[in-house]
């Protein structure tokens, strides 16, 4: 490790059984494209069921107790839009639309700002969630929490992986053929309290990083990782094929729609 790079200290385990009820929010990234699924518009503002996939993906935190508030980082220009679809009397934990960056980390970036500049405890628990992942379920956000409320580490939602995994060289040749058993493919939601997450942003070997989740930059700075078990209805929406695979499975389970 570099000189210049920085590692968190750990606190004491011993202290962990403290850190009991705290206050947790969310952070739902939704200020990516459309791209890969062909649309002309965010695939977060497409049809889904009766409403659209931002609003299941935002009923999803409405409808679990423990979190108390969130906010959504969205594209500069379609932030009004955010805003009609999400009105206070059906989104009462909604606490505020922002403007999200040009990549993942660079909306992350400006959750937790505006979650510090708000004077939320850095002790807080914080989930961070893809907001094209509409499906997730009450249960999967709560043992995210749970850890988070016993540990202090970072946490992630993860399912098992299913197919036979092969690592290639750049000329095509496996390299490598890891036991699938030991291996996960990652979900969201994502998190650790509030202070992890802001030192882990602020490190100085992850300015300019550009992290495919958020357990990179934890990881970056010495951070434990614990994951938990995901669900398989929680995919992400990214191509046609999985915007159909959601439109089933809310037909075959009315729970899931939206109130």
């Amino acid at each position: 490790m570099r000189t210049e790079d920085r590692q968190i200290t750990m606190p004491d385990k011993n202290m962990q059984k403290s850190h009991r009820n705290e206050d947790a929010y969310a952070i739902i990234l939704a200020a990516g494209k459309g791209s890969r699924l062909g649309a002309a518009v965010n695939k977060v503002l497409l049809p889904l069921g009766d409403s659209t996939v931002l609003n299941y993906t935002c009923s999803a935190f409405e409808n679990v107790v423990e979190i108390k508030g969130y906010i959504v980082c969205a594209a500069s220009a379609e932030i009004d839009q955010v805003k009609d679809l999400l009105p206070a009397g059906k989104y009462p934990k909604l606490m505020a639309v922002i403007p999200g960056g040009a990549s993942r980390t660079g909306s992350v970036q400006a959750g937790i700002e505006w979650l510090s500049a708000g004077c939320i405890p850095s002790e807080s628990l914080v989930l961070i969630h893809d907001g094209a992942r509409a499906l997730v379920s009450s249960a999967v956000i709560l043992r995210t929490l749970s850890v988070l409320e016993e540990e202090i580490c970072a946490v992630a939602a993860a399912i098992p992986v299913t197919d036979t995994i092969r690592q290639i060289d750049r000329h095509g040749w496996v390299s490598n053929s890891p036991d699938r058993d030991l291996l996960r493919a990652m979900q969201t939601p994502q998190g650790a309290r509030l202070g992890l997450l802001r030192e882990a942003l602020s490190a100085p070997q992850n300015q300019d990083l550009q992290a495919s989740d958020d357990l990179g930059l934890l990881q970056r700075i010495g951070c434990p990782v614990r994951l938990v078990a995901g669900d398989v209805r929680n995919l992400k929406i990214t191509d046609k094929a999985d915007l159909a695979l959601a439109e089933i499975l809310i037909r075959s389970n009315p729970r899931m729609q939206p109130e």
